[in-house]
This record gives structure tokens, sequence and C-alpha cells, in this order.
């Protein structure tokens, strides 16, 4: 998991357990938990997370939201297992089988999660080639998606 997921994970796990209406609450309240970032960083982290203000029920605001990370995580496993039937690669290079007609749709949801693992990818109209950016990368991306998948 990269430093933005991570970041990203513990963003909304603190405004689903606590009542926070504003960012530097927000920032504080990473920092507390070891996360540090500016308010230029949080602020695109919120908008990528679909993080909103609605009413907290007792005359205040509160941060919600989420939705649209959670909605591409689905959607990456959704897409990963329903549709990627083969792996192989050689040195910086992942080639991802898809059913025909569905490597765009795969290779999509996989741009959106932004494994830094990744300099680029191409899809074709069932292959998706992925530019690593070191062999090491490559297998380990590889794996990361066998375990998304369940098995390949």
């Amino acid at each position: 998991m990269t430093e933005k997921q991570k970041r990203h994970q513990k963003i909304l796990e603190l405004i689903g357990a606590q009542a926070i209406e504003k960012q530097d609450a927000l920032s504080a309240a990473l920092g507390a938990v070891g996360v540090s970032t500016t308010q230029s960083t949080l602020s695109k982290d919120m908008k990528e997370l679909g993080v909103v203000k609605v009413p907290d029920g007792s005359g205040g605001f509160r941060y919600r939201g989420g939705q649209i990370f959670l909605q591409s995580q689905d959607l990456l496993q959704r897409e990963l297992t329903d549709f990627v039937v083969g792996l192989d690669g050689v040195e910086h290079t992942l080639v991802v089988k898809t059913i025909t007609g569905h490597a765009q749709g795969v290779c999509e949801a996989m741009d959106q999660a932004g494994w830094t693992e990744v300099v680029g990818t191409v899809a074709g109209e069932h292959p998706i080639f992925i530019l690593c950016r070191s062999t090491e990368d490559r297998l380990r991306l590889q794996d990361h998606i066998r375990g998304i998948t369940g098995a390949l």
C-alpha cells in the first residue's frame, strides 16, 4: 500500500470514528496517529475521497464520505476478479490477459488505483501491457493482482 493509500485509509477511519468538522482538526487528528500532511495535500485527498460536510444532528457539521474511494476499490476488485484470465511478464513489463473486450475497463480501474510500481499502461482488445519501474516492482504487482483475484 502506498503512503497516499495509507493516508486515505486513515482519513476515512478518522472521519468515520469522530465528529470532525474542520480541516485543521482533521490534520491534527492525522498528526496524532503519525500521519503528517500539508493543507494542500489534505484538500486534494478529501476531494479524491469524496469527503463532504453533512449535518451532525446537533446543529453542527461533520465530515463524511469516502464513497468514491470505496467504489473505485470495489470496482478494481470486480474488474480483476471478473475479467482477468492470466498474467505473464518479463523484466519491467507485466502482461495482464483479460476476456476479449474488457481490457480497457480493467486498465482504467488499475490506473485509478495509482499503484506506485506502474510507469504506464496500454490496453488492447484483451491484453494490457504495464510498464513497471523495475523487475522487482513487476513481481510485486503481479503478486498483488494474484492476491486480489484469488489465483492465476
